[in-house]
């Protein structure tokens, strides 16, 4: 999956799908087990050590700006589909997004790891049993 791949998956979210990826979300977190979690949280400061450590500034710029985009796609996709703002599952499913495409955005990133954030998503869709906009 790739970050193009990714952000059109979202472009084709119904305001149901926003909704039961929100609920998938917030199961995932509070039913997560630590092992998980640590591992998440590794994906994550990788993606913020890639960036701090070896990427250029122009490829920081890129990631965060990727992040910033996905995020507002998602706010822009609710919109249209008529929810009210502010919303916290419009929120939720945002910053996951966002998190999702600034690792995609990064072509240094190890494949476990894009992996990792990569299921996260998953997962949560699973929970919602709409598999058409699944990361996979």
């Amino acid at each position: 999956m790739d970050l193009a791949s990714f952000t059109e998956a979202l472009r084709r979210l119904s305001a149901d799908d926003i909704r039961i990826c929100a609920a998938g979300l917030e199961a995932q977190e509070a039913s997560v087990s630590v092992a998980d979690e640590v591992l998440r949280w590794q994906a994550e400061l990788t993606i913020s050590r890639l960036l701090h450590s070896r990427g250029t500034r122009a490829e920081t710029q890129r990631a965060n700006a990727a992040a910033h985009r996905t995020a507002r796609l998602v706010v822009d996709v609710a919109r249209r589909r008529g929810m009210e703002l502010p919303n916290s599952d419009v929120t939720r499913v945002a910053r996951a997004a966002a998190g999702i495409a600034r690792g995609l955005s990064l072509q240094a990133l190890p494949g476990r790891f894009r992996d990792l954030i990569l299921a996260h998503w998953d997962r949560a869709v699973d929970a919602g049993a709409h598999r058409e906009i699944s990361a996979a």
